[in-house]
């Protein structure tokens, strides 16, 4: 759900809204010319609220506005992120202790009119009877014991192990622990964006993992590492590239000059590369010459065989684009 908060000082509009998803809090503002947009993944309705406050407070929100939001958070955020759930494990307790509760029933009534016809046939009443009552307490119980294991998605249908371990993930995400402190290589480091971005609500990318410094949230992707790394990992919010603190000052370059190819491509129909360069530098002179790019850049940076999208990593010489 949206929701929007709106003040007029002067002729500067002040705008906040806040669209709250089942999964994620989402904020964009806009304060004349100047806009912020921050993501936070719902871990809990603390949590939830500690973000919106911080952000309200970094990027210094009237006071009128604050007011509103606050009264927002405090009115409509634990509802919406409790009822839903309240309402589907209503729901899904309900069907459980019903069929449970069936099959517990016939159970010892099968049991039971079975011990009492043997009683009558063979006459050893009541020892059948109380066997089949004893014997269908027993396969009630063993079959509602597997319906609980079903629902709690233990049982194999339900991921088996995988399940459990995710569910165990979630309660120390939600907890809100201490992470320990790991080594992980570059490489670990992308295989848990990869799986965080996997993960993500349709409509939102990556991106959201990048501090203003271009440095990883580690804090959003402790889950996926299961700590949190000694050493700080950049990442460019337009090629998703990840680097190491050595080339820390990379992704800003990579985004700048990312930005200025794509506004040259739409403006002129064709990428800023020379004619005959092996290496599909990116031709910084084309650039600065239609002033896409306010300076030259001190790396080279290059085209990727994926239309448009540039990197610092020098290719092999191939066929020059025309």
């Amino acid at each position: 759900m949206k929701y929007e908060f709106v003040k007029e000082h002067g002729k500067l509009l002040e705008k906040i809204m806040i669209d709250s998803e089942p999964k994620w809090i989402y904020i964009k503002y806009n304060k004349g010319n100047f806009e912020k947009v921050a993501y936070t993944i719902k871990n809990n309705s603390t949590l939830t609220q500690d973000f919106i406050e911080n952000f309200i407070d970094d990027y210094h929100v009237s006071e009128e506005i604050k007011v509103d939001i606050r009264k927002y958070v405090k009115e409509r955020t634990p509802v919406e992120s409790n009822f839903q759930e309240f309402i589907n494990f209503l729901l899904k307790t309900t069907s459980l202790h019903l069929m449970i509760g069936v099959a517990l029933g016939l159970s010892i009534y099968g049991g039971y009119r079975l011990g009492t016809l043997l009683d009558l046939r063979y006459t050893f009443y009541p020892a059948f009877t109380l066997i089949g009552v004893f014997a269908g307490v027993t396969i009630g119980s063993l079959t509602g014991y597997v319906m609980m294991l079903k629902y709690l998605g233990t049982h194999a249908e339900q991921g088996g192990i995988p399940a459990v371990k995710k569910a165990l993930k979630r309660k120390r995400i939600d907890a809100d622990l201490e992470w320990p402190v790991i080594e992980a290589t570059i490489n670990d480091i992308r295989e848990a964006v990869r799986k965080f971005s996997a993960d993500l609500p349709k409509g939102i990318n990556r991106t959201l993992l990048v501090k203003d410094d271009y440095s990883i949230d580690f804090e959003q992707l402790a889950p996926y590492l299961d700590g949190i790394p000694t050493r700080f990992f950049y990442m460019s919010k337009e090629t998703y590239e990840i680097f190491e603190e050595t080339d820390k000052e990379i992704p800003a370059i990579i985004d700048k000059v990312q930005k200025s190819v794509n506004l040259y491509f739409r403006v002129n129909n064709q990428y800023p590369v020379r004619p005959y360069d092996p290496l599909s530098r990116v031709n910084y002179y084309q650039l600065l010459q239609g002033k896409y790019l306010d300076k030259h850049p001190d790396i080279e940076l290059y085209f990727t065989d994926f239309e448009g999208l540039i990197t610092n990593q020098k290719p092999e010489k191939k066929k020059a684009r025309g």
